[in-house]
Order: structure tokens, then sequence, then C-alpha cells
């Protein structure tokens, strides 16, 4: 069962957030399987899982989506995603399919936290999408501009429930992987991979980023930035090294990708921060 709706807009303006498609699908067929980077569609896609099981590739990693879960994936991109018939229970979704400038940010931060996601049936976030989807089917959804600002809502309030309210529940010092968070501190300055920090708490890459995301609330890496960074803070408040030997120092292997990392996660660039005018640098950052 398949009941999508597409939209096509006459006139560029990247200012206004765009819906390219919206829809609600039961997934029972082994054929549900599309890949990133051979569609000729574009777009960021959110697509949250109401029954059964879906999986999700990204690179070499495999995470499943189950009820009550979501994932994020950018259109084209290297990424899979896919029905596995052999469960013998069908694949129940709703999805959204948009695009716009304004919008790049959120879901940066969005997919930072994990590109799968976790939200209740009955959240916000999942009650304006069928709101969207029943305005869609109805013909409801007015022009442009309304469309936009609808989609702007929602978006909102997804960042609100997976980043903002996310983060403050996090623990600071998470205790269920020890092993992994004490080998992070100690060698975030050296060029350490996903396996290396797997390998502290003896499990393979696949188990560990999944039962990391689950205990912490985000993903390994977005861990390791996150010590990264703190440390960055730091050096820039407390010393006058040159902006690239910090990001050599706290494990960038480039300057610009360590600003960009550094622009996510605390906000400005790091030359910005350390010449701040408005008030004091602080010495000791904590990123939730």
């Amino acid at each position: 069962m398949l009941s999508s709706f597409g939209f096509r807009y006459t006139e560029p303006n990247p200012e206004l957030l765009r819906m390219y498609s919206i829809g609600y699908q039961v997934v029972s067929e082994a054929g549900y399987d599309f890949h990133g980077l051979r569609r000729n569609v574009e777009g960021m896609l959110f697509q949250y899982t109401l029954s059964g099981t879906g999986y999700l590739e990204v690179g070499d990693e495999r995470y499943p989506v189950p009820k009550g879960h979501a994932f994020l994936v950018e259109i084209p991109g290297d990424h899979r995603y896919f029905y596995d018939s052999s469960s013998g229970k069908p694949w129940e979704v709703i999805w959204i399919r948009f695009g716009g400038v304004i919008a790049s940010a959120y879901w940066e931060q969005l997919c930072e936290r994990g590109r799968v996601l976790s939200f209740g049936r009955d959240s916000e976030p999942i009650r304006l999408l069928f709101q969207l989807y029943g305005e869609a089917k109805g013909g409801r959804l007015g022009g442009a501009i309304e469309q936009s600002v609808r989609i702007y809502e929602w978006l909102l309030h997804v960042w609100d429930e997976a980043v903002r309210e996310g983060r403050a529940e996090l623990p600071p010092h998470p205790t269920a992987f020890s092993g992994a968070v004490r080998f992070m501190k100690e060698h975030y300055h050296r060029p350490i991979t996903l396996q290396d920090i797997a390998d502290a708490e003896r499990l393979s890459k696949y188990h560990f980023c999944k039962q990391f995301h689950r205990e912490v609330g985000m993903t390994p890496i977005a861990y390791l930035n996150k010590v990264r960074m703190e440390e960055a803070v730091s050096l820039l408040s407390t010393t006058s090294l040159p902006i690239a030997d910090i990001a050599r120092m706290t494990g960038f292997e480039t300057p610009g990708y360590f600003a960009k990392v550094f622009k996510r996660l605390v906000g400005g660039t790091p030359t910005e921060y350390r010449e701040s005018k408005h008030e004091p640098a602080a010495s000791v950052m904590r990123i939730y």
C-alpha cells in the first residue's frame, strides 16, 4: 500500500523550505531497496517507522530502524535503505522529503545526534508530520510561503525534541562504556577511528556503535568530537597557540575541518571565539 504526494516548484527560491514529497507506505516486498547515489531526486529525507523494521546502511555501518524510530539521510548521498522480507512482518512508514537553505543548520545538528533517532508515536514531531500528510492528501497545504512556514514549524519541533531536549538529558560522563570513554579522553589528540574505540570495549563496530548511541544518546564519533571541542576551547582561551596547532593537538587532520566542527558545536569560528569582545571566552566548556 502506497499513498504519496510529490511537489514541484516553477520559481526557484532557496530562502523557502520546499516539500518535494510526503507519503505513507506499508512495505511487504523485497524490491523496496534504495541507494542514495542512484536516484534522480534530491532533498533531506526523514522516514519514520510506525510498525515493523527497516534497515539503513551508511558507509560500512548498518542500523535497524524499528518502530518508533526515524532515519535521516540526504539525497544524493552514500547510503542505502531497504526492507528485509525475511522478517515476515511489513514495514509501515511515513516520510517527508524536503529542502531549503535555512534547514541545513538544523539538519546537520540532527544528523550529529545520529542517523537513526527515536520519537514517540504521540510526540509533536510525528503529530505534525501526520498533519502535513493529511493536508497534502486533502489539497490543503496552501501556497509556497505557507508550506515553508509549516515545514519550518515541523523541523523546529524535530530539532527541539532530538537536539535541545535530548542534550539536556545526556549524562556528562557516560558510565556504560567507561573503557571507550577513557580511551577517547586519553587519545583524542590522535587520528583514532571508530574501530579503535570499539576495540576498547572488545566489540564489533556495528554492535558498539548501536549500543553506545542507545546508552549515551549520540554516536561515538560525535562524543569524540565533543571531547575534542572541550579541549580546543580550553586551549583557545588559555594559550596563544596558532589555531592550526590547536587543530592538530586535538586530533583534527586539517584546520578547515576543525573550524567546521567547531562552528557546528560551539557557534562561530575559532578566531571569533578567541577574539570575542562581548564577553570573556570560557576557559572550560561542556558540550551537550
